[in-house]
């Protein structure tokens, strides 16, 4: 935690007060790239743009290598052209992403979090 910047520690010191768990606090591919020195705030602090599609993007490549790999060649369906391939991409993407999305502006209300822009100014004057 100590690679980490300091807004993100401060950030994730921020979860921690509030019992949040703590791989919801530091998810894996986040503690990468703040290892790497990148300022990419927490799930749970991210805006909601933000994690639709930041998490619906990555699944989305994931589910169009995956469906490209498995599905046309090991299940055999038939011929994968590359629009089935993409718009099932989109569409699982999408779906990830909202689902996700969702489910991190619950988890901030209920742990009673602020966003990233409002714990990086500090507590209100």
């Amino acid at each position: 935690m100590d690679r980490y910047p300091t807004d993100v520690r401060h950030a994730l010191q921020a979860m921690a007060d509030v019992n949040v768990p703590a791989g919801m606090r530091a998810p894996p591919m986040h503690r990468l790239l703040w290892r790497m020195g990148l300022r990419v705030p927490p799930p749970l602090l991210a805006s909601f743009s933000a994690n639709l599609f930041v998490m619906g993007g990555l699944f989305g490549v994931l589910w169009g290598v995956l469906w490209r790999a498995l599905m046309g060649r090991v299940l055999d369906l038939g011929p994968l052209t590359p629009s089935i391939t993409v718009g099932s991409a989109v569409a699982a993407g999408l779906l990830f992403g909202l689902l996700m999305a969702l489910l991190m502006q619950h988890q901030r209300r209920r742990y009673q979090l602020p966003d990233w822009k409002a714990l990086l100014r500090g507590p209100a004057a």
